[in-house]
């Protein structure tokens, strides 16, 4: 849907769509009704008004977020501070700073830069859209439940005392492929955990990123539940980020989203 800060298209046929725009969320799937399929539907559906509902959702246009990232593992790290502004379609930027951090990445439509102490990089909008789109699934899991648009029921699950149903989903975001599932708790119908496979292009050719966020508490602002902790593994790295202050639909200032080199000195 345009206007929604999370403009990561998925595509169904040649035609692109925005990650926050519904993709026949009841619709049949088939020609003939499928009961696994129409059960994923009902579950995501149900998941969609425990989230807040589709139309709340979807009115969200800009977000600020302010959270703390801790590694995990052997040898954790100390925490980092990482404030995150997202604006309509194509605004990101994020500043991340701590234990000897000080970064800002920024999207402006196709253009995109990274400053790094004093020096500041050029990127084209594809070297920033996979560090926008996993702030988002980390940050706005909500969306996940309206982009793909194939879905399938797999199985009730067992874990961490929770009840699971998982819904086997697969689409393309942007120009990624993503096979995944999503498990809801049965008893709140929220998201508790995503798991993806992912086709990326990188530096040594195309190929398969794995990972999961799992969802382990969630607040509410202006009617719309939000994560408030998150577990994120990808690969062998593994984080937990905890959210300090999410804000919805506040005016952004243009000037986050512009090139962040400092200005030349005026010549005396």
């Amino acid at each position: 849907m345009a206007g929604s800060f999370g403009e990561i298209s998925i595509r169904q046929t040649a035609t692109p769509q925005s990650f926050a725009q519904p993709v026949s969320n009841i619709a049949p799937q088939d020609a003939h009704p499928n009961p696994s399929i129409e059960r994923a539907n009902a579950i995501v559906q149900k998941a969609i008004s425990a989230h807040g509902g589709e139309s709340r959702i979807l009115a969200v246009k800009n977000a600020t977020y302010e959270y703390q990232v801790e590694s995990l593992g052997d040898a954790p790290s100390k925490p980092i501070t990482i404030k995150t502004f997202f604006k309509d379609d194509s605004f990101f930027r994020s500043e991340a700073s701590g234990d000897n951090l000080d970064a800002i990445t920024i999207l402006n439509g196709d253009k995109g830069w990274l400053k790094v102490g004093d020096t500041t990089l050029s990127l084209a909008r594809r070297e920033v859209d996979p560090l926008k789109t996993s702030m988002i699934t980390q940050l706005r899991p909500e969306l996940l439940l309206l982009v793909f648009p194939k879905r399938r029921y797999s199985a009730r699950l067992e874990e961490n005392n929770l009840s699971l149903d998982q819904v086997e989903i697969s689409g393309f975001i942007g120009v990624e492929y993503v096979r995944g599932r999503l498990s809801f708790d049965v008893t709140t119908s929220r998201l508790y955990k995503y798991e993806y496979e992912i086709e990326r292009e990188t530096a040594k050719g195309k190929g398969i990123v794995k990972g999961e966020e799992r969802y382990l508490r969630y607040g509410e602002k202006d009617g719309m539940k939000f994560p408030e902790e998150i577990l994120s593994k990808q690969v062998k790295k593994a984080s937990r980020l905890k959210v300090l202050k999410a804000n919805f639909n506040s005016p952004l200032n243009e000037d986050l989203f512009q090139d962040p080199t400092p200005a030349a000195p005026t010549p005396k």
